[in-house]
This record gives C-alpha cells, sequence and structure tokens, in this order.
C-alpha cells in the first residue's frame, strides 16, 4: 500500500511539471511588399516583415503557385544578414524545395524581435486578352501569425491612359486602395494568421510593351473578368492611375530556368 501511495504521487508530480515549450513566431507587427511588374509581365517581389520569435524557430514561406506558373531568383535577407541556399535548418542559410501548394522556403528565425525580406520573381501568373491584361498579383501568403499592418505598393511599368480595375481576395478582407504616382497602393490592419491575400488587379493592354512573361488569350477579357467578379460578389475599387513612371526593371524575362508547378485541383 506505502508502494501505491508513492507510485501516485511520483506521477501526479510528474503531471505538475510544465510542458516543454514549443519555439514559434509569437508576433508580425507589419508587413509590406514591393510588387514590381516589368514591360513584359514579369512580377518582381519583395516582402519586409517585422518578426518577434520567442527562440530561435522553424519558419516557412509558401508561395502559393498555379500550374504553369514559372518561379526564380529566390532570396533570403534576415536581420540585416544575406542568407545562402542550403538546408534551411543550419542558421544562415535557407531551403527551397516544393511545397504543398507551390514553392517553399524554410530558415531558421534567430530569437528576438527582427526582419525578414523575402524575395523571388515569378511569370506567367496573368493573362493578357486583347483589351486588357488580367492580374492575380499575390501580396501575402499564408503566415503562422496574424499581421497587424499589411502594405503593398505594387508598381507599374507605365502610365496607363485607361482605367485600373483593383480589387482584394478573399473577399472579406477591408482593404484600403490609393495611388501615388505609378505606384498602385494597399492597406489592411490585422490580417489574420493563415491566410493570404491577392490583389486582383486589371490593367490596360498597353501598359505593357510585350506579354513573354504572360499567358496570352486572343480575345476581349475585360467583361469576362468584370463577370466572374460580380459572381464572387464583391464591389471593386475602381481607380484612375496617372503620374511619372517611376521604374522599370530591366531584368531578363525568360525565368524558365527554375519552374515549380502546382498540382493540378482535383
Amino acid at each position: 500500500m506505502a508502494r501505491a501511495r508513492v507510485a501516485v504521487a511520483v506521477a501526479l508530480a510528474a503531471l505538475a511539471l510544465p510542458a516543454a515549450s514549443v519555439a514559434e513566431i509569437v508576433a508580425t507587427p507589419a508587413a509590406h511588399g514591393v510588387l514590381t511588374l516589368d514591360s513584359s509581365g514579369v512580377l518582381g517581389i519583395l516582402e519586409s516583415i517585422s518578426v518577434r520569435a520567442d527562440a530561435a524557430t522553424p519558419a516557412t514561406w509558401e508561395v502559393a503557385m498555379q500550374r504553369g506558373e514559372l518561379f526564380a531568383q529566390p532570396s533570403l535577407v534576415v536581420n540585416g544578414r544575406r542568407y545562402r541556399p542550403g538546408n534551411g535548418s543550419t542558421p544562415g542559410t535557407f531551403r527551397i524545395s516544393r511545397g504543398t501548394h507551390g514553392v517553399r522556403f524554410d530558415w531558421l528565425q534567430p530569437p528576438g524581435s527582427g526582419s525578414v525580406r523575402l524575395g523571388y520573381r515569378l511569370a506567367l501568373f496573368g493573362t493578357a486578352y486583347t483589351d486588357v491584361v488580367d492580374l492575380r498579383v499575390p501580396v501575402w501568403e499564408s503566415w503562422p501569425v496574424s499581421v497587424g499592418r499589411l502594405t503593398a505598393a505594387l508598381r507599374l511599368p507605365r502610365t496607363p491612359r485607361k482605367r485600373v480595375i483593383v480589387w482584394v481576395e478573399p473577399s472579406d478582407v477591408d482593404a484600403a486602395f490609393s495611388t501615388a504616382g505609378n505606384d498602385v497602393r494597399m492597406a489592411i490592419h490585422n490580417s489574420d494568421a493563415n491566410q493570404g491575400v491577392t490583389m486582383h488587379t486589371v490593367l490596360p493592354r498597353a501598359v505593357f510593351a510585350s506579354t513573354e512573361g504572360l499567358n496570352v488569350e486572343h480575345k476581349p477579357g475585360l467583361a469576362t473578368v468584370l463577370a466572374a467578379r460580380t459572381r464572387r460578389n464583391r464591389t471593386t475599387w475602381p481607380l484612375l492611375v496617372g503620374g511619372a513612371l517611376l521604374i522599370v526593371v530591366t531584368a531578363a524575362v525568360v525565368l524558365r530556368t527554375a519552374r515549380w508547378r502546382r498540382r493540378p485541383p482535383r
């Protein structure tokens, strides 16, 4: 009986011990994306993220992609230090691999408050029609914690002479849009955890000098795009973009040196 009481006491003491904590990213106060379209429709993406982790934490960023899209030139800078390609678990390295929905970054986030800057380029993520170019611009990917303030600037290759139509997906996200020069800007307060954000943008075809970085449909597309938007029951925020040209990216269009494809939907 005495031995039984001792065994019970030991078991209760074990239950009372605190569980080992799991290292995690605990906060993301703000994030800002600079999304630069070149004159062929290739998109350069730079995501600057403020991060706080309670310990050295494995971190993941997955670029959601559709079948046939192209990905290239990944880069990662953490706390001002440029990481090199590697296994992603050794400090100072990041790993690129096929993810569940596209291309995946993995790295070890240092403890404390810091910054992350992810860079990459995408092609064939939009469709050029004879009248407009329809783009689903990936502003934000799924992230394990909410973002206090999420902002983005889409930089166009030249001044549009016609209306630019912009709205956000998913439709329940409350976003504000504005323009400054050739930038189309977006701001969201309290973006939810584990939720990607897309800035759906419809541009005049004349904004682009070529369609090498785009899918091409030899027919008008504006009516079809707007009809699809109406079916999703989302009000667009139309705006007329003006101002001087801010930036034209002169990088090569050919991104076919690296290709990852999203699995076909079932």
